[in-house]
């Protein structure tokens, strides 16, 4: 077994384990166990690691093996599973749908209330200040693929805003006290002419909740480089052309307790998300991180940037929890991923990894490929539309850096 299998085999079973000892209904817990054993079942071929793994805690044993023996009656085999390539003999695994929170539907008829003195005040609470805004090159009609066909036969074109990308700064940050209250307002100006600069996002928020446009939502902003995203039926490709770039100023601290951005950033952050979503019709789908989205094609892995790859406050905005979707890159495209992606990501991102993993091995077997020769077919593809895309998607995220 490779050593990335066994990272995120590992990382898998240490998820499911945690997750089912949290889960005080017992109901809840089966429920929970039904829908994980057969993931695991499938990914690794000596499936009695996770039994003994488990065993030692008796209640969570006996739920174990009653989940087993629903996904037996169901029709799935607990022997080795051999590996055939390329008539796959297992299934493969489908994902239950997602379910989006009520909370998560866009918000209905947020408007503009008034705007004066350089700022615009939205009908849900939202203040945009407008005295950073700037023009960049105009958004053009961009290249859209449709999910299951990602390949340059299949091009079709739109032109408003498709998603947004959430970003992170990463830039110095003071203790947020009332005693640094100067020397927090510097450091955001500092930041904000420094995006500016870059034309790097169309809005910033500070630490203190403020939103800021800085990129004209009708220009490109270069805040997402070289990327890849789907959602329900369609692929896209280099962001900045057809997603929306929002940055907080914090920095990612993957791994750790403490939140990375303040409760105003938050709630800032929601009611901006709710005004996008109303204006430009964004499915909950379409509103990602730069870490899931984030791809290098010189070495054709996924996480050549890793922020938010943690602790993105997702339902406090409305969205639904898009760590679990799997990276359009690795499934429509061939990428991959390393173990240090995994290790310096944490967890919340293996559930779209094992997705993707899957759903890429569903289709080879599908068509009966040999798993190597599909993944060097979609890569292909990723090549043959980057290279039409290059003259007209520019895919730099300053104008000084491009990948």
């Amino acid at each position: 077994m490779g050593i990335q299998k066994k990272v995120w085999l590992f990382l898998h079973r240490k998820l499911v384990e945690s997750r089912a000892n949290s889960i005080q209904d017992p109901f809840e817990r089966l429920r929970y166990l039904r829908g994980h054993v057969h993931e695991r079942l499938l990914l690794d071929p000596e499936p009695a690691r996770i039994w003994t793994r488990l065993l030692p805690r008796p209640s969570l044993s006996i739920g174990l093996m009653v989940a087993l023996g629903m996904v037996l009656a169901s029709g799935y085999s607990v022997s080795r599973v051999e590996p055939v390539i390329p008539a796959l003999r297992i299934a493969p695994l489908v994902p239950a749908p997602i379910q989006v929170p009520a909370k998560a539907k866009a918000a209905t008829g947020v408007w503009l209330v008034d705007q004066k003195n350089g700022v615009e005040t939205y009908s849900n609470g939202l203040r945009i200040d407008n005295r950073f805004a700037i023009a960049n090159v105009l958004r053009m009609p961009y290249a859209v693929y449709p999910r299951n066909q990602a390949d340059i036969g299949h091009v079709q074109y739109q032109d408003q805003p498709a998603g947004i990308v959430f970003h992170t700064t990463e830039s110095i940050l003071a203790p947020f006290e009332k005693d640094q209250n100067k020397t927090l307002q510097q450091i955001s100006v500092a930041v904000l002419n420094f995006v500016q600069q870059g034309h790097s996002y169309h809005f910033f928020i500070d630490r203190f909740g403020r939103v800021f446009r800085v990129v004209k939502e009708s220009d490109i902003a270069f805040h997402a480089g070289h990327s890849a995203w789907a959602d329900e039926t369609k692929v896209y490709v280099n962001l900045n052309s057809s997603f929306l770039g929002i940055a907080f100023e914090t920095q990612t601290q993957a791994g750790e307790g403490r939140p990375t951005a303040t409760p105003a950033q938050v709630d800032a952050a929601r009611v901006l998300t709710e005004m996008l979503r109303d204006r430009y019709q964004i499915g909950p789908r379409s509103c990602v991180t730069h870490a899931q989205v984030s791809l290098n094609p010189l070495n054709m892995l996924i996480g050549y940037h890793t922020d938010w790859a943690d602790k993105f406050p997702f339902l406090e905005l409305g969205l639904q929890d898009n760590y679990a979707d799997p990276p359009a890159a690795l499934f429509a495209f061939g990428f991959d991923y390393d173990p240090s992606f995994v290790s310096s990501t944490g967890a919340r991102l293996m559930p779209g990894l094992l997705r993707a993993e899957s759903e890429i091995r569903g289709r080879a077997a599908k068509l009966n490929f040999p798993l190597a020769q599909y993944r060097a077919a979609l890569r292909n593809n990723y090549k043959e539309i980057a290279a039409a895309a290059r003259s007209s998607e520019p895919a730099k995220e300053t104008p000084n850096e491009e990948q």
